[in-house]
């Protein structure tokens, strides 16, 4: 499907299935591409949102992180984790930021909709190979966070087979 891919995150579908989100965190740019349910093909893959790469020697401060996982929301949106960006962006089904999330930690890995009506949004984030001083001004990392949110997310999918 795709040549020069290191680092495979975010795979998320639209609610009604035709779209399929893949994010290709290395060179920080989350695809859309159109999905065929019935056989499971897809075809025209485009840009969905693409994020600033870190300069060389460029401070975390003021970086705003590569997409990690992701998440997506009953109304199409999509919920990616900026690794080192220290938030969770919602992006809308056209790719625009709607809402940014601070988080006390600077790397969160994945986000993932539970509880009873999937409006509690769970955040893993990251602590290992973390510099000892980041971890100390970031008691949090490693930690499941939750918060509550607006917008119920859609269920998990399990594949058949």
């Amino acid at each position: 499907m795709a040549d020069g891919v290191t680092v495979s995150n975010g795979l998320g579908w639209s609610p009604d299935g035709r779209t399929m989100y893949w994010t290709d965190t290395t060179s920080h740019t989350i695809h859309a591409l159109d999905m065929d349910a019935h056989d499971g093909s897809v075809s025209r893959r485009r840009v969905f949102a693409s994020f600033p790469l870190k300069q060389a020697g460029q401070p975390l401060e003021g970086y705003g992180g590569r997409p990690d996982g992701a998440a997506v929301d009953v109304e199409g949106c999509y919920w990616v984790a900026m690794f080192e960006g220290q938030r969770v962006l919602r992006l809308s089904p056209a790719g625009e930021v709607l809402r940014e999330i601070r988080l006390p930690v600077r790397c969160p890995t994945m986000p993932c909709f539970g509880g009873a009506d999937l409006k509690t949004l769970y955040i893993t984030t990251a602590r290992e190979k973390r510099p000892a001083e980041e971890l100390a001004a970031q008691p949090l990392a490693g930690c499941v966070l939750a918060l509550e949110v607006d917008v119920p997310g859609l269920p998990a999918q399990f594949a058949l087979g």
